[in-house]
């Protein structure tokens, strides 16, 4: 009885006053910090269920939901608040909004108040412990020249990392990117980084080539972020049992969030007298041409290669159109790209081969090739050309007919070389009998198979039945030639 008073009355405080609501833990943060958001429901049954999608567009979602549950008697009166928590992380420095959130609690729905958040650049003062950066060789280009991106991890000496998110590499709008370097796992250098005076080690992320090609985006380096536990020690409390001496040291975890800030690259115009056959070819390089050989046979194949060597965006220009000789047929090319793995610059060898099947005898010319490119050394236009080769034809030694008329001169007809088509009428006889037979087959063979297993049964049973008259005999037969041959006994 006692109990169900105590349901009831517990039921009644519950139904007494319910409120529900949104706060954070503070509005003004650094870019590098986060927030918590939590939603708290009083005097409910379950918790309430918030749908948080419009945050995505100015903050990340760190954790959760976190659900937590506190019950409290106050002058005879029972309250409960169930609390649903999420960590957040701006996305960007200003004035961020939490929007308007619909939810919806038990059979009925209610609806969250905006709240504003002040999001502050962090300072180099503000860098902490650990943090990341985006380091960029140059911050102005022009279009197709590389621009080398590191992205670094600083850690002050003696800061343990208990664990770190595997970093992943943004998106890079209006870029052409290239893979330099991708770290297996942390590794901090052996010479350790000074920065206002305080000393840090340093590890790498990963780095990445970017070439700026043409495009109406912004040419900019996204800012990127990576999630890391934190071991932070702390001193157990002075326990009067015990010496001072023993007291320890215990660690705990702290999540953090490490966010590069963006850079903008700037696009520098190409100087004026831009040629007319520039492909996009920024960098500095050498050109050369040569066959396998150059003297063949009428359709007897030549391999023509053009090389391209430099440091540059090599492979992401082609070739200007050049023309080959009549009677020459050409392949489309194959490309192949040899690239020096032991520099940061992108720097190898393009390879352009032309299969070439003359078709023609004589003695042709295979045209020099020209290209223009932009020398960023001396910033200006240059102009690479190739030595025209020539290419001797002989006739072939299979002599071939290309006429029909010249393929029927020599050839002498015969009746008993070939067989003409008949086309008179002929009737084709049907053979009944042997379809006959062949049923009759099929039936003997079946009465055959159906007496089969009781001739063998009957066949088995004649042979046991007799075996031990056949063994008498043989014994007894056995018995009088050695009788016979043992004449002393």
């Amino acid at each position: 009885m006692v109990v169900k008073i105590l349901k009831a009355y517990v039921f009644i405080s519950l139904l007494s006053s319910q409120e529900i609501q949104v706060t954070v833990d503070r509005n003004n943060i650094l870019e590098s910090q986060t927030l918590n958001l939590s939603v708290e429901a009083k005097n409910v049954e379950d918790f309430p269920e918030l749908d948080i999608s419009p945050i995505k567009k100015d903050f990340e979602i760190i954790s959760g939901p976190s659900q937590q549950t506190n019950i409290q008697w106050i002058n005879n009166k029972m309250s409960s608040t169930k609390t649903i928590t999420w960590r957040l992380s701006p996305n960007r420095v200003g004035s961020l909004v939490i929007p308007s959130l619909s939810g919806i609690l038990g059979k009925s729905k209610f609806v969250t108040n905006p709240i504003r958040i002040n999001v502050g650049e962090s300072k180099n003062s503000d860098k902490g412990d650990v943090f990341i950066i985006a380091e960029i060789d140059k911050s102005s280009a022009y279009i197709g020249e590389q621009i080398t991106l590191k992205y670094k991890l600083y850690k002050k000496s003696g800061i343990s990392l208990a664990s770190i998110d595997q970093f992943k590499m943004p998106t890079f709008t209006g870029f052409w990117t290239e893979e330099l370097f991708t770290p297996q796992r942390l590794q901090y250098q052996k010479q350790d980084e000074i920065i206002d005076g305080v000393k840090y080690q340093v590890a790498s992320l990963g780095e990445r080539a970017l070439f700026p090609m043409a495009s109406n985006e912004k040419h900019q380096i996204p800012s990127v972020s990576v999630k890391i536990q934190l071991e932070v020690k702390k001193r157990r409390g002075r326990d009067p049992f015990f010496d001072p001496f023993f007291n320890s040291f215990f660690s705990e975890t702290k999540t953090k969030i490490l966010k590069s800030k963006k850079k903008s690259i700037d696009i520098k115009k190409f100087p004026p007298g831009r040629p007319s056959d520039f492909t996009g070819a920024v960098g500095l390089f050498k050109l050369s041409s040569n066959v396998d050989r150059d003297n063949v046979d009428v359709n007897e194949g030549v391999a023509f290669n053009v090389v391209l060597e430099g440091t540059g965006n090599i492979g992401l220009f082609s070739l200007p159109q050049f023309e080959f000789p009549d009677h020459i047929e050409v392949f489309s090319p194959v490309k192949n790209f040899e690239r020096d793995n032991f520099r940061n610059q992108i720097t190898g060898k393009q390879i352009w081969e032309y299969i070439l099947l003359p078709r023609s005898e004589g003695e042709y010319t295979l045209p020099g090739v020209t290209m223009s490119y932009f020398d960023l050394k001396t910033k200006s236009w240059k102009k690479l050309n190739t030595k025209p080769i020539i290419l001797t034809i002989n006739p072939s030694k299979i002599q071939t007919r290309l006429t029909n008329e010249r393929i029927r001169d020599n050839i002498d007809f015969s009746g008993d070389d070939i067989r003409y088509l008949h086309f008179k009428d002929f009737h084709l006889i049907e053979d009944k009998k042997a379809e006959y037979y062949s049923i009759l087959l099929m039936y003997a063979s079946a009465i055959m198979l159906f007496f089969t297993p009781s001739f063998i049964i009957k066949a088995n049973g004649y042979r046991y039945l007799n075996k031990a008259k056949w063994n008498s005999k043989g014994a007894l037969r056995k018995s009088l030639r050695l009788l016979k041959n043992n004449k002393n006994n």
